[in-house]
């Protein structure tokens, strides 16, 4: 495949590399304009991840971010980690690299799975924060359940990553509407500027971006917008040098990273 080949020229843009090192030199470039950067390793290629293998990973990028003075952090998802389907083992090894991060002052985010691991990964959430104070959780906003979660995670003052969410829940009509979890997403961000400390609201959706502006502009919070490698780059400098707003990238790599690039083809956002 040619270097100038449309494949290699998206990957480009919406992948961090098929390496950490590549991931890490992206994230330099990125942190040298002011933006934050949000690590996502994506080791596996073919769906079946080694969670041992993931940790160690994590490990690996906490020593180099901390080494070369990145700004940003890591994200994951429990599926990743082999937790829970390796019991206690696995959140041994969890907990490991949590800390090595942590030694680091680089923040862990977990990432959202389907509808029936929300609750699990919640709880493992909570339980894993009564010894990591400055572990975030991604939350939904098309779940009904989202209601209840944001409420717990807000009198927990933990820090809270908001999406729309891209997983299906339900078959009953209007639950995948987009202007309805356009609305709900709304809803939340304006009750995280209520009552949160700590929080990001991870979209590209323009109508909620200039609504949040307001929000920062007339209730000064500690938020941050959070965007995918290569979306949006005019509005990503426009918050950033006109706004005076933090932004954050995620910057996925690794063989599977290009799972990523094909579910936004799939969804039409590139």
């Amino acid at each position: 495949m040619s270097e100038s080949s449309p494949s290699n020229t998206l990957e480009k843009r919406y992948l961090a590399g098929e390496t950490r090192q590549e991931a890490l030199e992206r994230a330099k470039l990125l942190n040298k304009e002011g933006i934050g950067t949000i690590l996502l390793p994506m080791l596996s290629d073919n769906g079946e991840a080694d969670g041992e293998l993931f940790l160690q990973e994590i490990k690996e990028l906490s020593h180099q971010m901390g080494l070369t003075m990145i700004r940003g952090g890591i994200s994951f998802s429990l599926s990743q980690s082999g937790y829970p389907s390796s019991g206690n083992h696995a959140m041994d090894h969890l907990r490991a690299a949590i800390t090595a991060a942590e030694e680091y002052s680089i923040g862990c985010w977990i990432d959202m799975e389907e509808g029936p691991r929300v609750g699990e990964t919640l709880d493992t959430f909570l339980e894993l924060r009564k010894k990591f104070a400055h572990l975030s959780i991604t939350l939904q906003a098309r779940l009904d359940r989202t209601d209840k979660d944001l409420e717990t995670i807000l009198n927990k003052r933990a820090r809270v990553r908001l999406v729309k969410g891209k997983f299906p829940v339900s078959t009953e009509p209007g639950t995948d509407d987009p202007a309805q979890i356009r609305r709900k997403y709304q809803s939340y961000m304006e009750w995280l500027f209520s009552e949160g400390a700590m929080f990001a609201l991870a979209t590209h959706d323009e109508e909620i971006l200039q609504g949040a502006s307001k929000l920062q502009n007339a209730h000064p919070r500690m938020m941050e917008f959070q965007m995918w490698l290569g979306r949006r780059e005019e509005k990503i400098r426009s918050l950033l040098f006109e706004g005076g707003f933090p932004v954050t990238l995620v910057l996925p790599y690794g063989p599977g990273a290009r799972k990523h690039l094909a579910l936004i083809q799939e969804l039409g956002e590139i």
